[in-house]
């Protein structure tokens, strides 16, 4: 998979992070895994790629004004670490080919969450100084015992639930964490509410 190029507008401090984030990423990448559950099919996979791209398309071009609003221009200007799943690693690949959006990327990492805790081990940043956090990634696989918390959008046999959890962590005022709720009925995914309360925290 391919990386953005090398940041040419970030301050020294934060372009040096985000260069460490793609170098181990890369490295991490490399290296053989093995997976306790097989692939979604293709169409899934598809489906959830072209949700986590108009996402982010949209929040690409509101990033700008986002760092211009919140002073974090300039020597101030923060790398940025996008967090999704991956389909969604695939969709920003995707993204990279429209030049309007490649320069967009420029100063952003596309990873997965596991890989981004285990950066943030080695660089700790938890002020947020040298970075921020947006997420974008869909739980295509909610547990049974959640099913009461979607008791006001039952579904037709053969049909699921799915969660697109998006967020920012970073940018004082603007960050946020919301979640919208689809129903995947195994050829398209259906916006059944745009703002959706979990009951639960974290990746359950």
């Amino acid at each position: 998979m391919s990386l953005p190029p090398a940041s040419t507008t970030l301050p020294p401090p934060a372009a040096d992070w985000l260069a460490g984030l793609r170098t181990f990423v890369a490295q991490q990448r490399q290296q053989p895994r093995s997976s306790r559950r097989p692939p979604p099919p293709a169409d899934e996979l598809s489906a959830e790629a072209a949700l986590v791209s108009g996402h982010l398309r949209n929040w690409l071009s509101q990033l700008p004004q986002l760092l211009a609003e919140q002073d974090r221009t300039g020597n101030k200007r923060p790398a940025v670490a996008i967090t999704t799943s991956a389909a969604g690693l695939a969709a920003v690949e995707r993204l990279t080919a429209e030049p309007r959006l490649a320069e967009l990327l420029t100063d952003c990492c596309a990873v997965t969450e596991s890989e981004y805790r285990f950066w943030c081990k080695q660089w700790p940043d938890a002020d947020h100084t040298l970075h921020l956090n947006h997420w974008a990634w869909i739980k295509t696989r909610v547990p049974a015992a959640r099913a009461h918390e979607f008791a006001a959008y039952p579904l037709p046999a053969g049909s699921r639930h799915w969660l697109f959890r998006h967020g920012l962590a970073g940018l004082g005022n603007a960050d946020h964490h919301s979640c919208r709720l689809y129903a995947w009925d195994g050829a398209a995914a259906h916006l059944l509410a745009e703002s959706f309360r979990e009951g639960v925290r974290g990746l359950q």
